[in-house]
């Protein structure tokens, strides 16, 4: 369930990063959750504690047929813009981004681009986990129109039944505006892939920012999504600090640039 005190996520740097769709939870909670997926256990497991503001704060929720929902975010000391110039260097990408090992850049288009992308995480005795995929990219600097997103009030991955390839919205409740950049698989070694990256003016003002992520995601039939979801969620968290600390040496040399 989403932490639904925002006193207690400013304290840990993320106020408001997260919607809440029940009562407060009693006592402190943090913002990272974990599901369990198996028989009548509990469906939380105990919370790790963002303690400072540039840590990512992430949530997994559970969804049917082997899939997940992740949701993240963090603050970055730099303008939206700076973010969205880093994440937009489609070539790039592969410099500042760990894990990739290969970003190739297949096709530009004038508000996006198709990326093949491989990650590589090291596993036991010296075996390397990989996988592909083939991202479409979208850039939505107005952000992404509500009808390509799940409905609120559903909060489901399906409609009647039958997959849907909507977007999840991610979990921010800063009131500026939205800049989207959307990822979905075309092809590779996922059933589905697909999210977004939010960029909103952060809480310190328009040289911050509030970098949110959502991914829907749901590997080929025969790998339970269990034996991925620890992966997955390093990465993600791997993924968003590269991308603030990337972002925000960006700034500062663009600083110290036209100081000279």
């Amino acid at each position: 369930m989403l932490p639904s005190q925002p006193e207690a996520l400013l304290q840990r740097g993320l106020k408001g990063c997260f919607k809440s769709s029940k009562a407060a939870p009693t006592g402190r909670k943090s913002l990272v959750h974990r599901y369990k997926s198996s028989g009548q256990r509990s469906s939380r497991r105990s919370c790790q504690t963002c303690a400072r503001a540039s840590e990512v704060a992430l949530l997994v929720e559970p969804a049917s047929n082997n899939a997940r929902k992740l949701f993240a975010g963090v603050d970055i000391a730099a303008p939206v813009s700076v973010v969205w110039e880093s994440l937009t260097d489609y070539d790039g990408l592969g410099t500042f981004i760990p894990g990739l090992a290969e970003n190739r850049c297949l096709q530009r288009k004038q508000q996006g681009a198709k990326l093949l992308q491989i990650g590589e995480q090291e596993v036991a005795f010296g075996a390397k986990f990989r996988a592909r995929v083939v991202l479409d990219i979208e850039e939505f600097w107005s952000g992404v129109p509500a009808s390509m997103c799940e409905s609120k009030q559903s909060g489901s991955s399906s409609n009647g039944g039958q997959p849907t390839e909507k977007f999840l919205e991610p979990r921010c409740l800063l009131s500026s505006q939205a800049h989207d950049i959307t990822f979905t698989s075309v092809e590779g070694d996922f059933q589905a892939f697909r999210g977004i990256w939010r960029m909103k003016e952060g809480p310190q003002g328009e040289h911050s920012s509030r970098l949110s992520y959502s991914l829907f995601v749901r590997p080929q039939i025969w790998l339970p999504v269990r034996l991925v979801q620890g992966r997955i969620e390093n990465e993600i968290k791997a993924n968003l600090s590269a991308v603030r600390l990337y972002a925000e040496s960006k700034h500062a040399k663009q600083g110290s640039a036209l100081r000279q």
